[in-house]
């Protein structure tokens, strides 16, 4: 068995992160030095990425963000405000042996838990992306885990014959009502739609404007995504989404609508113009990231998606289960 060293990566050492990244399949846009330092630097989070080496050469590892919750409890996880998934990673095998890659990825991740293990963190949380199905090195080892879910949809195949009733009635109301997509870069109109979504739920958005701001600067700079928006025959825009690119995939990022429009299907449009703009481009599918809520996952099986799992593992030391027991009987 080769040793695996574990150890946290010096900024110097990104560039070398971001191009396992770019090779292990799961990796996501999420996982990039790019993203996760715009989180860094815009929310003043303490941001570590721990490399997993065999022989020097960078194979394995996973970006964690870590927190001190007054003093008291030091914990750390792979996720943050939209971002659902950034665990751990793991370099694709070359071998042909399914019994030797298993065997490689279990030397990889157990490097890993242990490492944590060691690291005197009173919690920790680790989100997979879409892709890892085996989390055994933890789930054996005493980790909790839990099943999420996200949706596929298959860009190989004709959309039109796989929307559903509904979704058609959508599309007829709002293209009646004059209503067209384009693609248009702008934050402003963005962070207003963004503003209103949140607003009608009392709720202040998830991240500061300036985060936006940075991740619009990303996409001009790197070309990682695009926005689409859906707009009046006025001019004026009721629906938006962010689609970010990946290498054989795009991920559905962000959805935002004004809710003072009342006519349906501004987003049903926003999704079926964009599904077939990414298919003209190649792209095999899209991460339409809304399995989790129910509302969310309901609206958009009438565009008949694969459901995918993934999965994410947690471990909690003692004082940490007994201060959350006591947070939720005070609340």
């Amino acid at each position: 068995m080769t040793v695996i060293e574990v150890r946290e990566l010096v900024p110097s050492e990104y560039r070398e992160w971001d191009l396992l990244v770019e090779k292990a399949k799961p990796g996501t846009l999420f996982h990039t030095s790019d993203w996760l330092e715009t989180y860094r630097n815009v929310l003043s989070k303490d941001l570590r990425i721990y490399g997993c080496f065999r022989n020097d050469e960078l194979v394995g590892g996973c970006p964690l963000f870590v927190r001190n919750f007054k003093g008291i409890l030091k914990m750390a996880s792979s996720t943050s405000n939209m971002i659902d998934y950034c665990g751990p990673l793991v370099k694709e095998s070359s071998n042909t042996k399914a019994s030797k890659r298993v065997q490689e990825t279990h030397e990889i991740f157990d490097a890993l838990r242990k490492f944590l293990c060691r690291q005197d963190f009173d919690s920790i949380h680790l989100r997979f992306s879409p892709g890892i199905e085996d989390i055994r090195p933890f789930t054996w080892n005493g980790w909790d885990s839990k099943v999420h879910y996200t949706h596929h949809l298959d860009l190989k195949e004709n959309v039109d014959n796989k929307i559903s009733r509904t979704i058609r009635k959508d599309l007829k109301s709002v293209l009646k009502a004059g209503l067209e997509t384009k693609i248009w870069d702008d934050l402003e109109t963005y962070y207003s739609l963004l503003s209103k979504t949140y607003e009608r739920q009392n709720l202040r958005p998830p991240l500061p404007k300036k985060f936006f701001e940075n991740v619009f600067d990303l996409i001009r700079k790197k070309d990682i995504g695009y926005m689409l928006v859906s707009e009046t025959p006025e001019g004026e825009a009721v629906a938006a989404h962010l689609t970010l690119y990946g290498k054989e995939s795009t991920i559905g990022w962000s959805s935002v609508r004004n809710p003072s429009f009342n006519l349906r299907g501004s987003n049903a449009l926003l999704y079926y113009n964009e599904f077939l703009d990414l298919q003209s481009r190649n792209f095999e599918y899209m991460n339409v990231m809304a399995g989790n809520i129910p509302k969310f996952a309901d609206y958009i099986t009438g565009f008949s998606p694969n459901l995918v799992p993934y999965y994410s593992v947690t471990l909690e030391n003692k004082r940490y289960s007994i201060l959350k027991a006591l947070h939720k009987i005070v609340a």
